[in-house]
């Protein structure tokens, strides 16, 4: 046996980190240590599985219609977001937000959130492309703008130059100038509506737990 065999075997694995630093941002506040890393796995594990399906396929369909550019952006914002871009991400997180007194955006971006899901819901029901394209030019612009409020209060949490900050950044471009909010409902729009089920979820936690240690 070689001693490099040997350091393979004995290598854990990495970590997945991807979504979960988009997420820890309104799941931890300003709380004692313990409390900042009470971050729930199981759903954190979906949140990543949803996220990672449903960029794939707009990528996917953008490539397919012949907009590789648009194509290349979202397999961008994927990687950030995969177990190999995590790592930044993490380090980003840990180093400016774990146990800080930063406040993340809490309930603004849990109401955000619902509103964002309830318009998912109603399109997953949609059975034909009409009725999908008349639901959009009805609809579209109240998603774009509750999309607006949930990442601006994402934004003012991310308030430090970093990767974290970044892709945020290239999500809010994407749903602004990229139409990335269309597609995610064209292609996706139940992957979306359980994303924004656990992403209401955690903010209201997150909302929670902050107003308990303000009453410290």
């Amino acid at each position: 046996m070689t001693l490099t065999g040997a350091s393979r075997r004995r290598r854990a694995p990495r970590p997945h980190l991807p979504l979960v630093v988009l997420v820890l941002l309104v799941v931890s506040s300003p709380l004692p240590h313990a409390s900042a890393l009470r971050i729930p796995l199981r759903e954190v594990s979906t949140l990543i599985s949803l996220s990672h399906s449903l960029l794939s396929r707009v990528a996917a369909t953008r490539a397919a219609r012949g907009d590789d550019a648009a194509a290349a952006r979202v397999r961008r914002i994927a990687s950030l977001l995969s177990s190999r871009g995590a790592w930044g991400l993490g380090w980003d997180y840990l180093r400016h937000y774990a146990f800080s007194s930063v406040a993340g955006c809490g309930l603004s971006c849990a109401s955000a959130a619902s509103r964002l899901l309830a318009a998912a819901a109603e399109a997953s029901r949609l059975r034909s492309a009409t009725d999908a394209a008349q639901w959009m030019r009805r609809h579209y612009g109240d998603v774009r703008e509750a999309a607006a409020l949930l990442l601006n209060g994402l934004l003012v949490a991310f308030s430090e130059q970093g990767p974290l900050r970044e892709v945020v950044m290239d999500v809010k471009w994407e749903v602004e100038e990229g139409e990335l909010l269309k597609d995610c409902l064209e292609v996706g729009a139940k992957d979306l509506q359980g994303l924004l089920v656990i992403a209401k979820d955690l903010f209201a936690g997150a909302s929670r737990a902050s107003s308990r240690h303000s009453e410290l």
